[in-house]
């Protein structure tokens, strides 16, 4: 079978945003993806084996500015890709680049963030999707307990709420979620890369 003919190469990947220009243009939820940013830096052991991985050379990561998932997960991939000697990190606005968004579908969902490893040949190590799976256990827990129960004029409230309760999860002490999130991605690359032993 042949491999997807994924659009990427130097010069398109150089017209993404680095990490600090797209936090930068975030205008009023720009100060949640700091909050997180300075939450969920990498532990000792993280930055010791992410700071080994030398064959990353390029990230793409697709985001939009109103998804919590981004707001939660993107600065966790920016300290990774900050660790990893000669690492990259281009973020691309999803809906802005409808071939990348196609390419990068989770199960036919247009997820974000997506996060994508290259190495210098932009050959693809691997991707990983939206937020831990862990992560995705305790949304739907909530998403169960306000959105899907609240009525229709209550959806506001109950969309506030659940925001709420799911950024409580990410903030809990020692950072389990973003913890679980560094481990997906540390698998990832470990087994891509022939690393596991």
């Amino acid at each position: 079978m042949a491999q997807l003919r994924i659009p990427l190469d130097a010069a398109r990947f150089a017209k993404g945003l680095p990490w600090k220009e797209y936090v930068a243009q975030m205008g009023d939820t720009r100060a949640r993806t700091e909050d997180n940013y300075a939450k969920s830096a990498l532990t000792e052991d993280e930055r010791k084996f992410f700071g080994g991985i030398t064959q990353v050379r390029h990230v793409l990561m697709l985001a939009e500015n109103w998804c919590g998932d981004v707001h939660r997960n993107s600065p966790l991939i920016a300290h990774i890709c900050a660790a990893m000697p000669g690492a990259e990190l281009r973020v691309f606005f999803r809906d802005q680049n409808p071939d990348l968004r196609d390419t990068f579908l989770n199960n036919g969902y247009q997820s974000i963030p997506v996060v994508v490893f290259f190495d210098q040949e932009w050959n693809e190590i691997g991707r990983w999707l939206e937020r831990a799976h862990a992560a995705t256990a305790k949304v739907a827990g909530i998403r169960a307990r306000t959105l899907d129960v609240a009525p229709k004029d209550q959806q506001d409230a109950a969309m506030a709420e659940y925001r709420k309760l799911v950024q409580a999860e990410y903030d809990v002490p020692g950072g389990p979620l973003w913890r679980a999130a560094a481990n997906e991605v540390r698998l990832l690359l470990e087994t891509r890369l022939g690393l596991k032993k």
